[in-house]
């Protein structure tokens, strides 16, 4: 019987479950779904707000047939503080661990004793070489809210084996540790936030998370024409950038808060290849609720200049063939729960 591994992605407004089995070395679709996040969800330190939470993703894993109880979840990356450190010395693994903690009181805005410090060493050169130098992937989460996140799941009747970020998670699920792949800007474009990760050699170098995010869009385009929430919502959907739509006037609400967008990705660009001149960034993935608006790969491509391309974290899992079309058209939204059940330890 092969492993069933479950990645729960617990996003803002909606909730994603992936199940998958590993049949020698290729994953196969076991299941899937989503269900709308009750509000205000994980924002909430109330019992109720949270209890209703747990109730949606017990719903959700009861519809999508899925009763395995252990679940690697993510944490929002606008949450967690992540930083590379790359002007460290050659350092061994003990002088590497007072390093990191010394270093991190700099970037992280709270006592080191109230986050769950972690690292992996991206690059270790030679002790012996000119110009030797030990560069770290430091990951740090907040202890209440890793506790919250735990205890939802708990509710939810299920026990978390791993909670990582989903930084991580969708950089596996779209980049994996391919080393040949080419240097890629992934754009994760959430409800409530946009995060970026510069990935080289299938391995994370920058991070950064602004709080513009699908809501924003949403929002700007209620006010300005004086719709419903949910009418705006529709509305992005069908007609998003598409400058030839309703005389463009969806077009220009939009705009702005995607030239913001825009604009944060080149300077995530700039800062990678500037530490990294002979790795430039040659393509854009777009994941995320966000990515599926129309025009918007077209308008991103004219105004970086680069390759966009829409995320598929289905591409290398194996699934029923009546299933392709309906997966093609959601794929970004799941990047980070395929990438959470992709997951070996």
């Amino acid at each position: 019987m092969s492993k069933i591994t479950v990645g729960l992605d617990i996003g803002f407004a909606q909730i994603k479950v992936v199940a998958l089995a590993k049949d020698k070395e290729q994953f196969k679709l076991v299941s899937m779904g989503s269900i709308p996040s009750p509000q205000p969800g994980m924002i909430s330190d109330t019992d109720t707000d949270l209890e209703a939470l747990a109730i949606n993703i017990k719903k959700l894993l009861s519809t999508s047939k899925i009763d395995t109880k252990e679940v690697v979840a993510a944490l929002p990356e606008s949450r967690v503080f992540t930083r590379i450190i790359d002007d460290l010395p050659y350092l061994s693994d003990n002088e590497l661990s007072s390093a990191i903690r010394y270093a991190s009181e700099e970037f992280i805005p709270m006592a080191l004793s109230e986050v769950n410090l972690n690292w992996q060493v991206l690059l270790r050169s030679q002790p012996k070489t000119p110009n030797a130098r030990t560069v770290a992937l430091v990951i740090a989460s907040p202890k209440r809210m890793v506790s919250k996140y735990i205890r939802v799941l708990q509710m939810a009747g299920l026990a978390p084996s791993v909670l990582e970020t989903e930084t991580i998670a969708v950089t596996r699920s779209l980049v994996g540790n391919n080393e040949f792949s080419p240097s890629t800007l992934i754009v994760q474009m959430g409800a409530t936030t946009t995060d970026f990760t510069a990935v080289s050699k299938g391995l994370i170098w920058l991070t950064r998370s602004i709080s513009t995010g699908g809501m924003t869009l949403t929002r700007s385009l209620a006010q300005h024409f004086n719709f419903e929430i949910n009418q705006s919502e529709q509305y992005k959907k069908i007609y998003g950038l598409m400058e030839d739509q309703l005389e463009g006037k969806i077009f220009e609400v939009l705009k702005p808060i995607i030239d913001i967008i825009a604009g944060e990705g080149k300077r995530v660009i700039q800062a990678f290849e500037t530490k990294s001149p002979h790795e430039p960034v040659k393509r854009i993935v777009l994941s995320g609720g966000g990515a599926k608006m129309p025009g918007l790969v077209r308008y991103l491509a004219n105004i970086l200049g680069l390759e966009v391309q829409e995320a598929d974290p289905w591409f290398s899992i194996i699934k029923d063939k009546d299933l392709v079309s309906k997966l093609a058209a959601e794929a970004p939204a799941y990047s980070v729960a395929v990438g959470l059940a992709l997951r070996e330890d």
